[in-house]
């Protein structure tokens, strides 16, 4: 009987230990973006043509988006910058501005 019950208790314990907690980033499948401006002034972001706001020189302007591709457009007059990122689940993207 005492090997029954520790055996109960051995296997309830590795499946304790085996289940993983989900971040919310994999349940809400999103990643991020985010935009670097060292361009020397600030700038205006774009992603999907939708104004995100102005990133100061120096600074990092992040934004959460669901799983998939996203054109981000940086715009300083006559200055405009075009890319294409893919956004991957629970991972960063980066984007420098020079």
């Amino acid at each position: 009987m005492k090997k029954i019950a520790l055996l109960i208790v051995i296997i309830i314990s590795l499946t304790a230990v085996s289940c993983k907690v989900k971040n919310s980033c994999e349940l809400n499948h999103v990643g991020t973006i985010a935009v670097i401006n060292n361009y020397g002034e600030t700038v205006e972001l774009r992603i999907n043509n939708e104004k995100i706001g102005e990133i100061e020189n120096g600074k990092v302007m992040k934004s959460d988006r669901s799983v998939g591709k996203y054109d981000v457009n940086v715009v300083k007059f006559p200055n405009v910058w075009d890319t294409t990122v893919n956004v991957i689940e629970c991972e960063v993207v980066e984007y420098r501005i020079k």
